[in-house]
């Protein structure tokens, strides 16, 4: 394809979505999704005012720039622009125009949210989880909520802000917690309802059920993250606790983000280790997200535990 009709393309695209909201984080182009044929390794991310755009692997440097440059000429609102060139676990952050702070606040559905732009990989704010958020609101009022792998706590955040009687989130990661904390008090959370339990869930199940039982449970751990998770070996692990801590008629969410591993895979698990949990429904991608590859993306399966 040629390379100026993709890059009016991008360009397009992300110009819809800054006329539709300048205010709100999110992803404008997601090459990941592998809709354009070539370019699947950049996406653009919007962290109002400023712009912040990944490269997985390789990409043509003066297509970048260009790309870049229109960007900025597009939206005259942006402030700084971080491009991070991402090769695995390696990553370097590089500032091309203005100045981007180490830390920096966003909104995702009217609710305050701490970033670190120029952080190696994740900034601290999963966009593509933003409708599984949305899809919760509902199922919060006076619930006792579970939220496993919990990184920054973004659900927790959501859940506190739409009536959680309590949420209690486990991550192996002090530091993420604490970002978390600080998520609460942005939005003026009472921190007496949040419970943060900084271990490996794998050695603190008494922990878990101590402070249970729950109505909602959240599991949505690491693609496969060496000496904590492995989805093949760890999440037949947690599905067959989810008798121990979860209410009759609660929701479990099981989400899984592996190129290897399909829906089927939690649709297995789930029958062999936690007999008692019904399937409801699979959540579709987030709009910002397409894929032309569902299967090998974010998966997100709803059950309800009878």
């Amino acid at each position: 394809r040629n390379t100026i009709f993709v890059m009016q393309e991008i360009i397009d695209i992300c110009a819809e979505k800054w006329h539709q909201d300048q205010v709100e984080a999110r992803r404008l182009f997601h090459g990941r999704g592998h809709f354009y044929p070539g370019y699947e390794n950049i996406v653009v991310n919007w962290f109002p005012p400023f712009l912040h755009i990944a490269v997985y692997g390789e990409v043509n440097q003066p297509f970048l720039e260009k790309l870049h440059q229109a960007l900025l000429e597009e939206n005259k609102k942006v402030q700084g622009s971080v491009v991070q060139f991402r090769d695995g676990r390696r990553t370097q952050t590089q500032v091309w125009f203005g100045e981007v702070p180490d830390e920096h606040v966003v909104l995702e559905g009217g609710l305050q949210y701490l970033i670190a732009p120029m952080r190696n990989q994740n900034v601290g704010l999963f966009l593509d989880m933003a409708h599984v958020r949305k899809w919760l609101i509902d199922k919060m009022q006076d619930a006792t909520v579970l939220n496993l792998f919990a990184y920054t706590c973004a659900f927790s955040v959501s859940a506190i802000e739409h009536g959680a009687r309590m949420v209690v989130n486990n991550d192996m990661s002090k530091p993420s917690l604490e970002v978390g904390n600080r998520n609460h008090l942005l939005n003026q959370h009472d921190l007496r309802k949040v419970r943060m339990l900084p271990h490996n869930l794998f050695k603190s199940w008494w922990k878990v059920r101590q402070l249970g039982p729950y109505d909602i449970v959240i599991i949505d751990p690491p693609t496969n993250q060496k000496g904590s998770f492995v989805a093949e070996k760890s999440y037949s692990q947690i599905l067959k606790r989810i008798p121990e801590f979860t209410k009759p008629g609660g929701t479990v969410l099981a989400c899984l983000n592996s190129p290897f591993l399909g829906p089927d895979f939690l649709h297995n698990q789930m029958a062999r280790w936690c007999p008692r949990a019904r399937f409801v429904e699979m959540l579709p991608p987030h709009i910002d997200f397409p894929d032309r590859y569902p299967e090998r993306g974010l998966k997100v399966l709803a059950f309800t535990f009878s």
